[in-house]
């Protein structure tokens, strides 16, 4: 098992607003933070000496996706509707293969932005924002 995992395999796949995931792994080419994560609360009295804490709630986490834009009939058309919706997203960091790791969850689709410069490619950014908590899991 390697040490230092690439992620060139990753998996990445969007609710298309009929129920059925597509796979838009060839389009995305960055995933910002994702996972699980919770907040807490502060249960300090006064005559503690230190502070004290409990577990709170998941937060509703926000994400970003980015890659290169590409208008063909499966990228650019399928993602700029989503907006305003909430639908199942599910990252594979290593691909899809049996028993690599797999988070899913319900998302609301923030923004869908391409972006442009000059001598540069023309890119994109889509956000979401969970519905819920992310499940972790495997393929």
């Amino acid at each position: 098992m390697a040490k230092n995992r690439v992620a060139g395999t990753m998996s990445f796949e969007v609710d298309n607003t009929g129920g059925t995931l597509i796979n838009i792994s060839a389009f995305v080419d960055g995933v910002s933070p994702v996972g699980d994560v919770i907040t807490w609360i502060d249960v300090t009295q006064f005559t503690d000496t230190s502070e004290r804490i409990i577990a709170g709630i998941r937060p509703a986490q926000e994400f970003t996706i980015r890659g290169f834009f590409d208008d063909a009939a499966n990228a650019d058309p399928l993602m700029a509707p989503l907006i305003g919706t909430i639908g199942t997203v599910r990252f594979g960091p290593e691909g899809t293969s049996s028993g690599s790791r797999r988070l899913q969850a319900e998302a609301l689709a923030l923004f869908y932005n391409p972006t442009g410069e000059v001598k540069g490619a023309a890119r994109y950014e889509m956000g979401f924002k969970l519905d819920g908590s992310m499940t972790v899991g495997t393929f």
